[in-house]
């Protein structure tokens, strides 16, 4: 039995869709039980409850032989990843995956990357064993600007030149399951990449060669973006955070390319062509 948290987000979605097709038990913990029946409808047993209390972690761990700890970004997720982890040791799991982020490192001048580079060394010290998978730029961050993108032809980011090996929420998916499913996977860490290396003029140029119209990136004062997130989400710490990261992916933090997707899943991934191929319907005009 696996365990899995972090089923209601994009991630989370994907590996839902795929769950049938590697047929392995599997059991959820879910805050938000409103959310839970598409996951139930994919054979999963779901056990409701918040992170945050010990005594549900423990209960929904018990019986698991393995998990898959997915946070979402919160002021608390370090602590309440620590705490996951101290639960997986008293349950005895034998195989612990981390979703965690491209360059991960408890001394980034990131505070996300931090926390994530503080909880990989938490598990690598906890004696269990561990994968730890830090996917780069996901494709499905460019359906945030559809907006624009359907109004204007544009779309805004304050990424300047810097490059992200851009990978498909889809791929990653496959990625996760394949490594707490298949033997060899353990104790490793994977940067995981799409196909191409891609800079967000690229990323304009593929859209509209898909979309068949002109389609621009524009490169916001990372000042402006800060106001224009805000106005969408309302939360100081989320923008300052997010703006953190896409600071380092404008200074080339992003810029990796690696063929590990293929070496551990056996399969070519998705190009960003295909991406939008797929997604069109996000970025068409009424």
């Amino acid at each position: 039995m696996i365990l899995f948290t972090g089923l209601t987000g994009a991630v989370g979605t994907e590996i839902i869709k795929l769950l049938p097709e590697y047929g392995i038990p599997a059991r959820g913990l879910v805050r938000n039980l409103d959310r839970a029946e598409a996951i139930r409808q994919a054979g999963v047993e779901v056990v409701g409850g918040d992170l945050e209390d010990r005594d549900v972690v423990n209960a929904a761990l018990r019986g698991c032989d393995r998990a898959f700890l997915l946070m979402a970004n919160s002021r608390q997720q370090l602590e309440l990843e620590k705490g996951f982890v101290d639960a997986a040791v008293k349950a005895g799991i034998g195989h612990i995956v981390k979703m965690s982020a491209n360059g991960a490192d408890s001394n980034s001048t990131a505070l996300l990357k931090r926390y994530h580079g503080e909880a990989e060394q938490y598990i690598r010290e906890s004696g269990l064993r561990y994968t730890l998978i830090r996917p780069n730029f996901f494709m499905q961050n460019m359906l945030h600007m559809a907006g624009s993108i359907v109004e204007e032809d544009k779309f805004y980011m304050p990424m300047r030149d810097g490059q992200v090996g851009i990978i498909d929420v889809r791929d990653v998916a496959r990625f996760i399951l394949d490594v707490l499913t298949k033997p060899g996977h353990e104790d490793k860490t994977y940067e995981i990449t799409g196909p191409e290396l891609v800079s967000f003029h690229d990323i304009a140029d593929q859209l509209s060669e898909v979309m068949g119209r002109e389609i621009r990136y524009v490169d916001q004062p990372a000042a402006e973006f800060k106001q224009s997130l805000l106005q969408w989400v309302p939360d100081d710490w989320y923008v300052e955070t997010v703006s953190e990261l896409f600071e380092l992916i404008a200074q080339g933090s992003g810029a990796l390319l690696n063929d590990e997707y293929i070496r551990v899943t056996g399969r070519a991934p998705t190009t960003l062509r295909q991406f939008f191929r797929d997604y069109s319907s996000f970025f068409e005009k009424s």
